[in-house]
């Protein structure tokens, strides 16, 4: 009995073979590449987490010590070097199993390889499965997986790669789809922002109500407060709605936008007559103190009038250089509101109007309303741009169709260089207006009425049949 018992000891506390007493260990047990460390030599060290050695101290916060052998806490793993805990790697999922796949990161449809069983094959391309090797020439391989030369990407079957194919879209980095009638952008290329219909765009200035975040390379919405934006808040305003005039949050930094406040109100700001109307807003027109002029259609900010020449009765007859006169005040080109009707003053007036007409005697013409831009007020044939919700072809000044000509429920457009297309907002369903141009109450309105005919007719027919019939 005796002699049994010292044998089994023998055995659980066997010499530890080279590497092991290299690494540190005292005791061991088991043999060959199965055998474990028990003890460290000198006793204080502790055996590390997978027992192949000794360390000085189990590792913090990812182990816990027994026995003087760490052990990795619920959910780590020891380390490739064996001294520390990592995460442990998630379990490979069905189809990943299957490929070969022996470690995976992710879960679901976004899960990966990692390594391979046998380990000696090669994670795949599309890191969806396993091969025996790396597809010659097209890739190569790093840390046992395979990966696409530049210009190439993976196959559709994910076991090699092939020349990438350009992306249908213009400006587009990478599509879905790529190359056929369903492709769609998901990312654009440098310097283009990705639009609300996965078109990629210059600028985001195209698309009324949206602004360029550099970050993601995406045109966003502005705060609902602004009819325009340089940024997502309701103090980034650039141009406010109808009846609502912008507030700048810095007078001389108007780049930075300001808010949307109330259009102007009589007695109130100091504002004696809201005589200006600009972009279907009130504005001062002249001020309760006869002293002082509006600049840029408010009197409230207003403590001299620099900007004025001469000043009679609390309006401006003759706004100084830099300025330009419109309704009692003098206004600025490269600020809200007098940006929205003049580019260009001179001697206190408007020289060259916003709309891309002449000025005549500081007085600007209007452009028909589908254009923003034209040669000519009035006629629509001489659009030099288009007004939002408008596109037209070539450079050359001409008509601007509606952007649902382009495509049915496009509600904003634009062209290419190569005179192209480009739908960069669908329309909403809750729109107030339908095409038509009818309300959403008008068409009610309507509806009821027809209806109300075709039933009154209905039993004409019906009384008139009744009657013949007893005839």
């Amino acid at each position: 009995m005796l002699i049994t018992f010292l044998l089994i000891c023998a055995v659980i506390r066997a010499n530890c073979e080279g590497s092991l007493t290299t690494a540190g260990c005292a005791t061991c047990t088991g043999s060959g590449s199965g055998q474990t460390c028990l003890t460290c030599n000198p006793s204080s060290n502790k055996v590390r987490p997978d027992q192949k050695g000794c360390i000085a101290s189990c590792p913090a916060d990812v182990s816990t010590e027994s026995n003087g052998v760490c052990q990795c806490k619920s959910g780590y793993e020891p380390s490739s070097t064996g001294e520390t805990c990592v995460p442990k790697t998630p379990a490979c999922e069905g189809s990943l199993t299957t490929a070969g796949c022996a470690t995976c990161t992710g879960s679901g449809s976004d899960q990966t390889c990692l390594t391979c069983n046998p380990s000696s094959n090669k994670v795949r391309p599309d890191q969806k499965g396993c091969i025996a090797s790396c597809p010659a020439d097209v890739s190569t391989e790093s840390n046992g997986v395979c990966q696409c030369k530049s210009g190439y990407e993976p196959s559709s079957t994910g076991e090699t790669c092939v020349p990438k194919t350009s992306c249908k879209t213009e400006n587009c980095q990478t599509c879905e789809n790529r190359g056929t009638d369903r492709e769609t952008c998901t990312e654009c290329n440098d310097g283009t922002y990705l639009t609300p219909t996965n078109q990629c765009t210059t600028s985001c200035a195209a698309l009324s109500g949206y602004y360029g975040d550099a970050a993601s390379k995406t045109c966003k919405r502005c705060d609902p407060s602004c009819a325009e934006c340089v940024g997502p808040a309701s103090t980034q305003c650039s141009a406010c709605p109808a009846g609502r005039a912008l507030k700048y949050a810095d007078v001389n930094a108007p780049t930075k936008g300001g808010s949307c406040g109330e259009q102007c109100a009589v007695s109130a700001d100091g504002c004696a007559d809201c005589g200006a109307r600009i972009g279907g807003t009130a504005y001062c027109s002249r001020c309760t103190n006869t002293q002082q002029a509006p600049l840029n259609g408010d009197c409230a900010a207003n403590s001299r009038v620099a900007f004025c020449q001469q000043v009679s009765n609390g309006a401006c007859t003759q706004c100084k250089e830099g300025y330009f006169l419109r309704d009692g005040g003098c206004y600025q080109v490269d600020r809200q509101p007098g940006e929205q009707v003049c580019s260009k003053a001179s001697n206190g007036q408007c020289t060259m109007c916003a709309n891309g007409l002449t000025a005549d005697n500081g007085s600007c013409g209007v452009c028909h309303a589908s254009c923003a831009t034209c040669s000519a007020a009035s006629d629509a044939s001489k659009c030099k741009t288009c007004a939002a919700g408008y596109y037209k072809t070539g450079t050359a000044d001409g008509p601007c169709k509606a952007c649902s000509e382009g495509l049915v429920g496009c509600r904003q457009c634009t062209t290419t260089a190569a005179n192209t297309f480009v739908c960069l907002e669908m329309g909403d369903a809750t729109d107030s207006a339908n095409r038509s141009g009818l309300s959403t109450g008008a068409i009610a309105g309507i509806s009821v009425a027809v209806i109300a005919v075709v039933g009154g007719l209905v039993g004409f027919l019906c009384w008139w049949f009744l009657c013949r019939g007893k005839a």
